[in-house]
């Protein structure tokens, strides 16, 4: 059984079925999108020549008319080598059909390629890795046993370390341990967040997202994060908080209680 991260009302397939105006408009779940220090470094994209897929700032739409295949959206920006990427992920609707993954993908990956075929996208070759919402796993065109399935008012997040070439997927702030550590870690391979779904108006929010260096303080943060007598001495330091507060996401999946949020 899917679990929430909250229990803010949204809304069932029947209304998002007949519903005439912006799918956006019937969540007002807004849980995780206050915490200090959140930035959006990138926006979802799409090809231009694409019309399954509707982007409304943070939100992503598929299949608005009607579903006839697996549609692809990436981010903007590519995840650049050598630091520390984290993002969450709100679903809004509830999750039908072949697929929906949330993953990552090189800019080799064709957007446009499964438009008339329903299938897994993310992970389907050797260019990407998704996390389905089955709570599997796929990289090279093979699914593997991972965690939890995932459905309507769960957070995914994603947590990928270019400096390692690991890849880490969460569920409402829980880690579900290293899925994949064979990311490229070259600085000329472009790597971009990508969200894949086959369902009618699949919705799909980017609540908060990171970028951060591949320094010696974060990763001192990241290890302090797990041990909390660690934690309690550190908020004794003047204005180390500041600086915890700026790096909230990464160092927040790390720690399952949340103390830097």
């Amino acid at each position: 059984m899917n679990s929430r991260l909250c229990n803010c009302r949204f809304p069932s397939s029947i209304e998002v079925a007949h519903y005439r105006g912006r799918i956006p408009d019937l969540v007002s779940c807004r849980c995780g999108e206050d915490a200090a220090g959140s930035v959006n470094p990138w926006e979802w994209c799409v090809e231009d020549n694409t019309n399954v897929i509707v982007i409304d700032e943070r939100d992503i739409i598929f299949h608005p008319r009607r579903s006839n295949g697996t549609a692809i959206a990436r981010g903007s920006r590519p995840l650049k080598a050598g630091m520390v990427h984290c993002w969450e992920t709100l679903v809004m609707t509830p999750l039908v059909g072949t697929d929906v993954m949330v993953g990552i993908g090189t800019d080799k990956v064709n957007l446009g390629e499964f438009i008339s075929k329903f299938t897994s996208a993310l992970g389907g070759n050797s260019d990407s890795w998704g996390y389905s919402y089955s709570g599997k796993i796929q990289h090279g065109g093979k699914m593997s046993t991972y965690g939890r399935k995932f459905g309507q008012g769960c957070l995914i997040g994603v947590y990928l370390d270019r400096a390692r070439g690991h890849l880490e997927f969460y569920l409402n702030r829980r880690s579900l341990g290293v899925a994949y550590t064979n990311v490229p870690t070259n600085a000329d391979v472009n790597i971009y967040p990508m969200v894949s779904s086959t369902a009618f108006r699949t919705g799909i929010r980017l609540v908060n997202s990171m970028s951060l260096d591949d320094t010696l303080l974060l990763r001192s943060f990241q290890v302090a994060a797990k041990q909390p007598e660690v934690r309690a001495e550190l908020r004794k330091v003047p204005g180390l908080m500041g600086i915890l507060r700026s790096t909230w996401l990464a160092t927040m999946f790390q720690d399952s209680t949340y103390a830097y949020a």
